[in-house]
């Protein structure tokens, strides 16, 4: 059923979209509206753990303009996948791949993108996600790290990340990268939550779920922002949070 899913593009207007955790808050659901947004907020997996189970970035893969997602969940929740179709005319493709609630196996969609490479950890992601970076000559880098996508915010040739070990590998390929320490990031019931998974990239602005300035790194965040020619927008003055990013689709 999934796998058959076509809906024939021309008949749409295609909208600026952005996947989020349906936990969202109304502060940071307002102003993405605001900012122009059509929100489709991800259900939660009963396969995943209950704090990442409605996570953009452990549901499914994106990458300019297509998506990677388990049958399973496309059959559980199809409307979701309809209107991603129908408002942004993404390519879907679906893979029998089944998520885990234990690490790594939860995280076989979590892959993060630069440029021309795609880091992941080969040996537990999906492979049709394996299969994609080979046809679109995506150089894959394999990181220790499942959570690359999460711990991890990219833009450009440059990143934001609390994890050493990331940091390493993607210095290692030419990224610039800032480090900053971990916290101030809520991801109940977990100690913290990661900036790659509190923010969502979109042309040259980098949003944030919550306020960045709560951050303690705040200054070295903005820093690296500004030089890189991208705005940052705090979506609310709340604490940041750790949703899983915001994955935008146009």
């Amino acid at each position: 059923r999934c796998k058959k899913l076509r809906i024939t593009a021309e008949f749409f207007t295609y909208v600026m979209i952005c996947l989020v955790d349906e936990r969202i808050s109304p502060k940071c659901e307002r102003r993405l509206t605001l900012e122009g947004f059509h929100l489709i907020k991800l259900p939660p997996s009963p396969k995943l753990p209950k704090p990442l189970a409605s996570h953009p970035d452990m549901l499914l893969f994106h990458h300019n303009g297509n998506i990677i997602a388990s049958a399973e969940y496309c059959e559980r929740y199809p409307w979701v996948f309809s209107d991603i179709r129908e408002y942004s005319g993404a390519s879907l493709t679906f893979t029998s791949d089944v998520f885990s609630d234990k690490y790594p196996r939860d995280a076989i969609f979590n892959a993060l993108v630069i440029e021309n490479k795609i880091f992941m950890r080969e040996n537990t992601v999906s492979s049709a996600l394996r299969d994609y970076a080979v046809r679109r000559g995506l150089e894959t880098v394999r990181t220790e790290q499942g959570y690359p996508a999460c711990t991890t915010l990219a833009f450009g040739s440059r990143a934001v990340t609390a994890d050493m070990g990331m940091a390493k590998i993607l210095e290692g390929r030419g990224v610039s990268v800032t480090s900053i320490q971990n916290g101030d990031i809520s991801l109940p019931p977990y100690e913290y939550g990661f900036i790659g998974g509190a923010s969502g990239v979109y042309k040259n602005k980098i949003y944030f779920l919550g306020d960045i300035t709560s951050h303690r790194d705040y200054r070295l965040i903005e820093s690296a922002v500004f030089e890189a020619g991208y705005t940052p927008v705090s979506l609310s003055d709340e604490p940041l949070s750790d949703l899983g990013r915001i994955i935008f689709v146009d």
